[in-house]
């Protein structure tokens, strides 16, 4: 009989030691996402005749009588999560009991908004969901493996982007890998909002939150925080999350200048030198979504791949949703026509 159960981080912790675990599989990254962005986190453990079969991180979200629960949620910088996998040879039969026996108990527990999302190529635990009243939508990345050679991942650049690299270098333009400091924070953040006032938003974070980010995972060294400079001046800045696997873009930003210099490009051909000199395994650009922006990610030379996002609401939720959606479009639209 299957059974779910809601542990502790520091539990789950103890379940997962010595197990090979994907970015955000990473207990340091669960905290991150429940400090940084006040999202509490559960972990559900699922067990059959009491062997442990699977177990998967959920973080809670709470606005009003609407409890929301994500694995993970939407808008904290997490693609996607997969179960972690306990017992050898679970079959796929087994993992959508898991599955569906996990929703049923957040159901039961008063969940009224669920988002599960996880990798295209690894959806045959979640082909059922469809059936128990989920809806989908699909995301896409870039995914370059960095297992190889600096001289075949610079071969397998396009010939664009390695001019940029090369235009970047002969003007001067150098990487600094920075530490912990309240001014560059600050910088970075200022230059974020630049970027982001272009489309008349605002930085969907907190300058709180990049804080905490760039401060506990310097700590554990699992974030790179990169700068690209010109005679001193700053042109580009990216925050990058890791462990000993792989190594995801979180965040960056750059100037108007630093594009024509091609600061971008040199931003993000140390980061791949970096995955190759550490052996990571690939290095994800962190999503697809703007035309000029893919085309930057694709010349790289990595392959696309897609997430599956499943989201469940009752009829209530899923009415409040879509009307604050429509609100939502509404306002950017005044705001882009004022500016």
């Amino acid at each position: 009989m299957l059974k779910t159960s809601l542990i502790n981080i520091d539990t789950a912790k103890s379940i997962i030691t010595n197990k090979k675990l994907g970015l955000f599989q990473e207990v340091f990254w669960w905290k991150i996402i429940e400090s940084g962005f006040g999202k509490p986190c559960k972990v559900a453990l699922i067990s059959k005749g009491g062997v442990n079969q699977l177990l998967i991180p959920l973080f809670f979200h709470r606005i009003g009588f609407v409890n929301r629960v994500g694995s993970p949620l939407r808008g904290t910088f997490t693609p996607y999560i997969e179960f972690l996998k306990l017992a050898e040879d679970i079959t796929i039969e087994a993992q959508n009991e898991c599955l569906e026996d996990l929703i049923n108990t957040l159901i039961k527990d008063g969940a009224n908004w669920i988002e599960i999302t996880n990798l295209v190529n690894q959806d045959e635990k979640n082909n059922n969901l469809n059936g128990l009243g989920f809806s989908s939508e699909f995301a896409s990345s870039i995914l370059l493996a960095t297992d190889k050679k600096e001289a075949d991942l610079w071969e397998g650049m396009q010939g664009r982007s390695r001019n940029l690299v090369r235009k970047a270098e002969k003007n001067g333009l150098s990487v600094r890998y920075n530490e912990y400091n309240l001014g560059t924070i600050d910088l970075f953040y200022s230059m974020l909002s630049v970027t982001f006032s272009k489309s008349g938003q605002k930085p969907p974070h907190s300058k709180a939150f990049y804080k905490l980010l760039i401060k506990d995972l310097l700590k554990s060294n699992n974030v790179i925080f990169l700068s690209v400079e010109k005679e001193r001046e700053v042109l580009a800045m990216g925050i990058f999350n890791f462990n000993d696997s792989e190594i995801n873009f979180v965040s960056g930003t750059s100037k108007k200048i630093g594009n024509q210099f091609g600061a971008n490009n040199l931003m993000h051909w140390e980061v791949i030198k970096f995955a190759s000199r550490n052996k990571l395994l690939s290095y994800n650009f962190g999503g697809l979504g703007l035309p000029s922006i893919d085309k930057f990610k694709r010349s790289f030379g990595g392959i696309e791949i897609k997430y599956q996002r499943h989201i469940w609401m009752t009829p209530l939720v899923r009415f409040i949703f879509g009307f604050f959606m429509m609100i939502k479009k509404v306002i950017l639209s005044i705001r882009l026509r004022r500016k």
